[in-house]
């Protein structure tokens, strides 16, 4: 371009900003026809100091935080800390095409270059354990003690690990980290039936990755129909359909008793004493916030960190972004949030005063040889009066509907045909 700037677009599934010219998003895996063209904002605040800031935590949230600060302040020293051993990588990428893989350097989010340019260094294979506020200052595992002015605390969430026996059987798995997906990769070899607990969309993904590997899979899901928060009964019933075609087994109301096997997993028995043979089970039950550390340090919490608009916590000097924060009562736990927040985190911890507006919450579902994507309220509020409009092509395998509440666009479900995404989350937004 004549004036220098790079052309810039935005994936809609992630909210990812990157350089145009990639034919896949290197975050999330969906097509550039989810890519829209993006204007960067121009930073005009500049505030340099000598200023140190931690961030524990090198998820999505951490990586803005610390992007966002070095825009504002070329000369404070920005640390990065996290207890995996390796850079920050793509998290939603762990459930897509990986299995069977070796692709750690592909998963990064940026290699080491960029982390040189901008000043930034990781720390990695380090547990924080305390976070002394008067001090000013965080203690790890193993033993350092590293100063700080201002913490930006962005340590994620855990998977839920339901207290089902024989929960920690080797062959048991919860993909959380690039670790979970190198020992499904270690186990795959030995395991012809695998069975998924859970059946959200990381558990769908799971699944396909499993199926499409060679194992024969089936899926239990507690509740009556598959994403019912984010899907209509139709919707729900629409997708089970596809992933059965896909000979894929789908169970519901299907409660976990117990995990069997003696020196290895052999099957999963159910409440109603049903057993399905697996040499591999993956539970994908939820995520529960890191707050624990952040607590001990004083900060009030909810299901999460509570911070206000400047994703300021209770406890000065400390911020909080990403899946371990809560703001409005709303923790949603999803990439697009984490990103946003931690631009947020990092612009006000930076001197800078910018609220953090509220994302649109979507789900996306690539797999089972179909796309899905669900934004807003598909018709949840009894008290409410809508008009749904309802397209299916059963041929084509596209069901689309649309949720309308006093003319308004509130919510819509598109599987098989996602082309229309872009205009509804500008008509919902």
């Amino acid at each position: 371009m004549a004036d220098g700037k790079r052309k810039m677009v935005k994936c809609l599934v992630c909210g990812a900003v990157f350089e145009e010219g990639n034919e896949v998003c290197p975050v999330c895996g969906v097509g550039s026809e989810n890519f829209v063209p993006y204007e960067e904002e121009e930073k005009n605040f500049r505030k340099d100091t000598e200023e140190l800031y931690l961030i524990l935590g090198n998820g999505a949230a951490g990586v803005s935080a610390a992007e966002a600060i070095r825009e504002r302040n070329s000369t404070c020293s920005i640390v990065m800390v996290t207890k995996e051993d390796c850079l920050p990588y793509s998290r939603p990428m762990l459930t897509k095409s990986v299995m069977g893989k070796d692709e750690r350097e592909e998963l990064l989010l940026h290699d080491p270059a960029w982390y040189e340019e901008r000043r930034i260094l990781n720390l990695t294979g380090k547990r924080a354990e305390k976070i002394d506020t008067r001090e000013k200052e965080v203690t790890f595992d193993d033993g350092i003690r590293l100063k700080y002015d201002k913490c930006i605390y962005a340590l994620g969430s855990e998977c839920f690990i339901p207290p089902i026996p024989g929960n920690e059987k080797e062959e048991v798995v919860a993909i959380r980290r690039l670790s979970d997906i190198e020992k499904i990769n270690s186990l795959l070899s030995k395991s012809k039936r695998a069975v998924v607990i859970g059946g959200g969309v990381l558990g769908l993904e799971a699944a396909w990755e499993l199926k499409r590997a060679g194992l024969s899979v089936a899926i239990l899901e507690q509740g009556s129909q598959l994403m019912k928060r984010q899907l209509d009964e139709e919707a729900g019933e629409f997708l089970k359909g596809l992933i059965l075609e896909k000979g894929i087994e789908v169970k519901f109301q299907a409660a976990t008793r117990e995990i069997e096997g003696e020196d290895r997993v052999s099957g999963v028995r159910l409440e109603d004493d049903t057993i399905l043979p697996a040499d591999l089970v993956v539970i994908s039950a939820g995520v529960r916030a890191n707050v624990s550390l952040a607590e001990d340090a004083g900060a009030k919490s909810g299901r999460a960190v509570i911070v206000n608009q400047h994703m300021e916590t209770t406890v000065p000097g400390i911020y909080a972004c990403g899946d371990c924060a809560e703001y409005e009562g709303i923790n949603y736990a999803i990439w697009p949030q984490a990103v946003e927040m931690g631009k947020a985190a990092g612009a006000n911890a930076a001197g800078e005063r910018i609220s953090y507006k509220t994302i649109t919450a979507a789900l996306t579902f690539n797999g089972m040889d179909t796309s899905l994507f669900a934004v807003g309220d598909p018709g949840k509020d009894p008290g409410k009066t809508y008009e749904i409009r309802r397209e299916e092509d059963k041929d084509k395998k596209v069901l689309k509907a649309y949720y309308h509440e006093s003319g308004k666009l509130v919510g819509a479900i598109l599987i098989g045909d996602t082309s229309d995404m872009g205009r509804i989350l500008e008509e919902i937004e």
